[in-house]
This record gives C-alpha cells, structure tokens and sequence, in this order.
C-alpha cells in the first residue's frame, strides 16, 4: 500500500468520524426535542381529559370477561366523539 492511499485513507476516516460525530449531536438534539413536545403533549391531554369514572375494583372485575377490549375502545370513541 502506498503512502499516498494511507494518507486518503486516514483523512476518509477522519472526515467519516467528524460526520458521524455531528449526527449523532443532531439526534441527541432531536431526541431532547422530542421528549420536551411529548412532555408538553402529555400535560395538556392530562389537565383536558376527564377524571375515569370507575375505581381499581371495578376495572379489575372486569378482567376476562366480556366486552371484548375492541368494544370497550370503539365505545370510549363514540363517547369521545359525542361529548358524553
């Protein structure tokens, strides 16, 4: 191998380290922005919805009975949808 190819070779790494250093701050960048909208998001859904209106009990007796979950969740919509 020559010097010459040696010498390319060390500045291509050198280039592709300095790239990947820099995306990889820009994800880091990207990844806080995104914490700081979800945590927005989820603020504002908290303080907007409605308190649920059944207790642990209840929820819990319902485990392995019917309704099946896809019907308990198109009614929550409907209601959501409705205003109820």
């Amino acid at each position: 191998m020559s010097i010459s190819t040696q010498t390319n070779g060390a500045a291509d790494l050198k280039t592709l380290q300095a790239e990947r250093d820099q995306l990889r701050e820009e994800l880091d960048k990207v990844k806080s922005e995104r914490d700081a909208y979800l945590k927005s998001l989820y603020y504002f859904l908290r303080k907007e919805a409605p308190p649920p209106d059944f207790t642990k009990e209840e929820l819990m007796a319902c485990v392995g009975k019917e309704p099946p979950l896809e019907d308990v969740i198109a009614e929550l919509e409907r209601e959501m949808r409705s205003g109820a």
